[in-house]
């Protein structure tokens, strides 16, 4: 089973950043966050969605359902360029 909801901390985690960036980014409207009690929640497609528009690669892998995981797409025969993988740090513009 797959965890669907992440905490201010796991996600910041999983980003390799600071919980303050991430409130920022929910606070600028560009990640979007449930507010449960003091803290916030998360949702795997909007902290994906939020990782990819600010430049990051995938950062869960495709799944189908629930337990069965897509196997990975053949590479194409063009060259391509040679990504570094894993969360890389993340930085918001400041207002």
């Amino acid at each position: 089973m797959q965890k669907t909801t992440f905490t201010l901390g796991e996600a910041a985690e999983l980003l390799s950043c600071h919980k303050e960036t991430l409130r920022r980014a929910i606070k600028d409207g560009a990640l979007r966050a449930a507010r449960l009690g003091r803290g916030y929640r998360i949702s795997r497609i909007d902290l994906e969605a939020f990782w990819t528009a600010q430049g990051g690669g995938e950062l869960f892998g495709e799944t189908v359902g629930e337990d069965q995981p897509v196997s990975p797409a053949q590479p194409r025969e063009e060259k391509r360029r040679k990504e570094p993988t894993g969360p890389r740090q993340l930085t918001l513009p400041t207002s």
